[in-house]
């Protein structure tokens, strides 16, 4: 039991370094980029990305979608309107487009696409998520076409089915007529 308690407050331990740590991270991004520091947000180098999406792009690598979309929902539910922000859409839409994730979800992709677009009309994804959009609307445009079919199908099936009833019947009265028939004979 002792032991049990102590391997708990390890953990627990554990657990809030991290939280400091990253605690630390944020408030020395935070403060890196206010108004107050010494360098101006223009110059600070654009090539790497920031830590969280960089994160969600490594669970990626790894292959944990699922921790991945969770980090992407995250940022891109916050209210800051940043290139994270940006980054974090586009990567959730790529994921949801990934039929190796196996999240794929094209009318939620298409939905973050479109939400890209719109916060982000000249992002440097602006390209790639014009050309998603397009693919995408033209793929719910043949699912709804193919729900169509479908039910055109369903329909023929039940007359398909209706008519084999009928020919069933029909194939019964005529073997009667026939019987009535060859005995109107055997009379005469």
């Amino acid at each position: 039991m002792h032991d049990r308690l102590s391997s708990e407050d390890t953990t627990a331990r554990r657990l809030k370094r991290l939280i400091v740590l990253l605690s630390l991270g944020a408030l020395s991004t935070g403060c890196a980029a206010s108004p107050w520091s010494s360098v101006q947000p223009e110059a600070r180098p654009a090539a790497a990305p920031p830590p969280v999406v960089a994160q969600a792009d490594e669970l990626l690598r790894r292959g944990q979608p699922l921790a991945a979309r969770d980090l992407y929902m995250r940022i891109a539910a916050e209210p800051v309107r940043d290139v994270e922000h940006g980054r974090a859409l586009y990567g959730l839409a790529r994921l949801l487009t990934d039929p190796a994730s196996g999240l794929r979800d094209y009318r939620a992709a298409q939905a973050a696409f479109d939400r890209l677009l719109s916060e982000y009309p000249r992002g440097s994804w602006e390209a790639d998520a014009r050309a998603w959009n397009a693919v995408l609307m033209d793929l719910a445009a043949r699912e709804v076409e193919l729900e169509a079919r479908d039910g055109e199908l369903g329909v023929r099936e039940a007359e398909v089915a209706r008519l084999k009833v009928e020919a069933a019947r029909l194939g019964g009265d005529l073997q009667r007529l026939r019987k009535i028939d060859l005995n109107l004979e055997r009379r005469r």
